[in-house]
């Protein structure tokens, strides 16, 4: 085999070894996480989650923007959301998300405009009404990829989560998943979840009805 063979040879085995890699960062960023079981009988309270409502994943127009219309009308269910519980003295939850498996990383900076990796501007959660009593960082679809929030819910009693935000087909549903599979109610706010696949958000609906998330 000549020289050059022997290059495209090699370049060849390492774009299978970046394809495989890249799908094995893609399945265990999008899974549902597992955790122990909470005793709900000792969990009284509920939160109101919003997931990813940053500002990198909220634009209107363009290739990764929303419709305006269909935007604004969300937030503005996350916002009477977000009011209603700090009247009703329920804590209110941020997650933000941030990608740093190295090859999503790099295929959202090359096909993504950079949204959502680190040393973007538009990390930070869009303005809310009301100021959140935690915020969570996360680096997967499901928010309980985070140690943080199982800490934070134990602390406070926490049994069921009613949530919002984005989006509806990833890290919502991923979200709802972890906290079934933990034995929390998840109760899902219909018009303050955002997707842009309505019909597969749909699928993702029918199937957490199915092990027990109520739509609201």
């Amino acid at each position: 085999m000549t020289p050059l063979l022997w290059a495209l040879a090699a370049i060849a085995v390492l774009a299978v070894l970046l394809v495989l890699e890249l799908r094995r960062e893609l399945k265990l960023a999008y899974m549902p996480t597992a955790g122990e079981r909470i005793d709900f009988s000792q969990r009284p309270n509920l939160a109101l989650i919003i997931i990813d409502m940053q500002e990198d994943f909220t634009s209107v127009g363009g290739r990764y923007g929303w419709d305006e219309a269909y935007l604004k009308a969300r937030i503005e269910a996350i916002d009477i959301m977000a009011i209603k519980a700090k009247k009703a003295e329920i804590p209110v939850i941020a997650i933000r998300h941030v990608y740093r498996a190295p090859l999503i990383r790099l295929m959202i900076r090359l096909f993504g405009e950079g949204r959502g990796i680190p040393g973007s501007s538009g990390l930070g959660l869009m303005t809310l009404p009301v100021e959140p009593d935690f915020d969570v960082l996360k680096t997967r679809s499901d928010s309980f990829s985070s140690p943080e929030l199982e800490g934070y819910l134990a602390e406070k009693q926490i049994g069921t989560l009613l949530l919002t935000g984005l989006d509806g087909s990833y890290c919502v549903q991923a979200t709802a998943n972890g906290a079934l599979n933990r034995g929390y109610r998840v109760e899902i706010v219909e018009d303050a979840v955002l997707s842009r696949d309505q019909a597969d958000w749909g699928k993702h609906v029918a199937a957490l009805k199915g092990r027990g998330a109520v739509l609201i």
